[in-house]
């Protein structure tokens, strides 16, 4: 008899149990955001991945009517900034943009306090194809040059990108084996900082963003002198690319916005919604353009296929060259 009554009276408290929980949860979604929400730049400001975070969160916050407000961290490759939006609650008011060398590459080389599945992606942004570029006053006129100066003197050339690990570090140490040379990196702590040491002449070249370069190509202080792309970019249109040297070698880095793991499936359902709408609108066409930036959205599902892509073929390339075991 007593067992009887605790089944009967079980049996509807987790009914209702559960009917709450979806009650709580659907206001929960329709609610957010609350408050406004921080999107993570593990960059420093200025960068190529700055000004897409800065471009979406303009949009954002005209649509969700909070702000959106941007926070770089940089350092360590990227790894900084991403292991700092890792530390937040999985709530939807810290979101990460993401970037291929230091949320698919950085954890298989160290342990920076992530691993890839620690996000939930949204959407990816934007690509960005891949530059070199030296200072004005440099030897170096092609990638010939470089080429042949590195065959002459071994680990001589030195170059920087964003930091170990990045899109940058690695296709260029994939680069230099094809070649069958050896340079030195150094990281930059972002793209900013890279060129910064290429024109204090720290290092004799830099390969980061192509559209980081071209207020400074055209004031005459760095001169881009390869593009990593199957074609010129329109930007910089006098710039041969690597495969019209004599290279067939192409790089482009994607961008993406990522929320932690554990946020409500409503939430994250939400905001990958409210990120296409704002995605596929002209003006947000219209910022990318002005910046440089390439279009190339693709939602979180697919996102989600090309982040576990890149993770794959890191995981070969970082062993090809050395960098993991």
């Amino acid at each position: 008899m007593v067992m009887k009554l605790s089944l009967s009276l079980t049996r509807p408290l987790a009914v209702a149990a559960g009917i709450a929980a979806v009650s709580i949860a659907a206001p929960a979604a329709a609610e957010y955001p609350e408050k406004p929400v921080r999107i993570v730049v593990p960059f420093g400001a200025g960068d190529s991945l700055d000004g897409t975070a800065r471009v979406i969160a303009e949009q954002l916050k005209k649509e969700l009517k909070v702000p959106f407000v941007v926070q770089n961290i940089p350092g360590a490759g990227g790894g900084k900034g991403t292991a700092e939006a890792n530390k937040a609650k999985g709530d939807g008011y810290t979101l990460l943009m993401g970037s291929t060398g230091a949320l698919t590459a950085r954890p298989l080389i160290s342990k920076p306090g992530y691993v890839t599945s620690d996000f939930v992606p949204l959407a990816q942004l934007v690509e960005v194809p891949i530059g070199l570029a030296v200072k004005a006053d440099s030897p170096f006129k092609s990638v010939k040059d470089i080429v042949a100066a590195a065959k002459a003197k071994p680990g001589g050339v030195k170059y920087a990108t964003p930091g170990p690990g990045a899109t940058q570090h690695i296709n260029m140490e994939i680069f230099a084996k094809a070649q069958g040379i050896k340079m030195k990196h150094i990281g930059g702590r972002g793209g900013k900082g890279a060129i910064t040491k290429t024109l204090s002449g720290e290092v004799d070249f830099v390969f980061v963003g192509a559209p980081n370069y071209t207020g400074l190509a055209r004031g005459g202080k760095l001169r881009v002198i390869g593009i990593a792309a199957d074609e010129r970019v329109p930007y910089l249109p006098n710039v041969p690319t690597f495969k019209e040297q004599g290279y067939d070698f192409t790089v482009a880095v994607w961008f993406g916005l990522l929320t932690r793991k554990g946020t409500p499936a409503a939430v994250v359902s939400k905001l990958r919604a409210v990120v296409k709408k704002v995605a596929n609108q002209a003006s947000t066409s219209a910022l990318y353009k002005k910046f440089n930036f390439i279009e190339a959205f693709l939602d979180g599902e697919g996102f989600q296929k090309r982040i576990d892509a890149n993770v794959a073929k890191h995981r070969v390339v970082l062993k090809d060259i050395g960098l993991i075991k």
